[in-house]
């Protein structure tokens, strides 16, 4: 049985829970409204695009393709499937040639998200062929660079090297930097 005294307990704890939780209240910052993401809006598509960048003489300085690419008017990128980037050198020397499972290319095109495997080709001629492998990287066409965070393996004819993060100039000469947990492997002949 509830005597006069507990029920007054009672209403006590109950106006001081309520006293709290309407404090409490006042207190938390207001819940923002999520805002929808604002749905992207396809400005063009195309399959099977190609498009070169040449130089002031008007020879080749880089030549893109990619099996769909699809522009999304909202924030002005674009979405590449199979892409593949090929950066001319000086005349006579063989172009890196980059591959990758999807891409996206900000609005100035300076810069390009490679996702999924990522390879980097260069036929050096008699000495056979260097072979970049890696996952999701970074590529500056302009400044002929690309750097990654991943796992990366480079193999050449005699040499393979390994490690985690890449920092790779292609020119004037070719400069990689990997950044950690560097191993290598070189076959005398």
């Amino acid at each position: 049985m509830i005597t006069p005294k507990t029920f007054g307990t009672y209403l006590a704890l109950g106006l001081l829970a309520a006293a709290t939780w309407r404090v409490a209240d006042n207190l938390m910052p207001a819940e923002e409204k999520t805002l929808k993401p604002e749905r992207s809006e396809i400005d063009y598509y195309s399959t099977n695009v190609k498009r070169t960048v040449l130089t002031p003489e008007g020879k080749p300085k880089e030549v893109l393709f990619a099996v769909t690419m699809t522009h999304y008017k909202n924030d002005d990128r674009t979405e590449m499937d199979k892409p593949v980037l090929t950066l001319y050198k000086k005349e006579g020397e063989q172009p890196w040639v980059i591959h990758s499972d999807t891409a996206t290319a900000l609005s100035s095109g300076s810069t390009v998200f490679l996702k999924g495997d990522v390879l980097i080709t260069r036929d050096t001629g008699e000495n056979g062929v260097v072979r970049i492998m890696t996952k999701n990287a970074k590529v500056e066409p302009d400044k002929s660079y690309a750097e990654t965070r991943e796992h990366v393996l480079i193999l050449s004819p005699q040499d393979e090297l390994s490690g985690t993060g890449m920092q790779v100039h292609f020119e004037p000469a070719l400069q990689v930097n990997l950044l950690a947990q560097v191993r290598r492997k070189h076959e005398m002949r």
